[in-house]
């Protein structure tokens, strides 16, 4: 009997051990982790793919990027450019743009809500969606007079930042990416 007492002990005592050592590896909660990607290159990148230009806008400090990338969105039948930005670690502000639009993924991006009117940013009319926790703005391909993509803005934030998100979206429409390294295509 005293035996498997011991083993029992012994067993125990390790599995301790061992989840105290998994917990003390585990990063610290309060270390604050703050991506920075490279929207121009991605851009860069992107430009090879797509038979548009990028929209890389020129937004003031405080703003990083958490992601830019080329997405295919197969179930909804589009491809398109998606970028994310955070804003003093409060907001959240993002743009999608293709050039291969459908209802189904304009309603996937708007979280399918109605339309509740009209929004003129750099002389283009975006169709505005809002409910009491999102905004977003809706510049369909036919009334993108600069290079008829569609263009879905939107996300969390206090008026002022989603109108300068609204505005530098709007002015870096149809401008070529330029980039650093040369990859091999098309950067402008």
């Amino acid at each position: 009997m005293r035996q498997p007492m011991i083993g029992v002990v012994i067993t125990v005592a390790l599995t301790l051990l061992g989840v105290f050592a998994v917990m003390g590896l585990r990063p610290e909660r309060d270390v604050a982790f703050t991506p920075d990607v490279n929207v121009e290159e991605a851009a860069g990148w992107t430009s090879d793919v797509a038979e548009y230009a990028p929209i890389v806008p020129d937004l003031p400090e405080g703003w990083t990027a958490n992601y830019a990338r080329w997405e295919n969105r197969a179930e909804l039948g589009v491809t398109a450019w998606e970028v994310g930005y955070s804003v003093e670690e409060q907001s959240f502000l993002s743009f999608a743009q293709t050039d291969e639009p459908n209802p189904a993924w304009i309603n996937e991006l708007t979280r399918q809500i109605r339309p509740t009117g009209e929004e003129t940013v750099g002389g283009l009319t975006f169709e505005v969606r809002e409910n009491d926790e999102y905004r977003y703005y809706v510049l369909e391909a036919e009334a993108n007079t600069v290079d008829g993509t569609a263009i879905v803005l939107g996300g969390e934030a206090p008026d002022e930042q989603f109108e300068n998100f609204a505005e530098a979206v709007t002015e870096s429409i149809d401008v070529e990416v330029e980039t650093e390294d040369d990859n091999g295509g098309s950067t402008g």
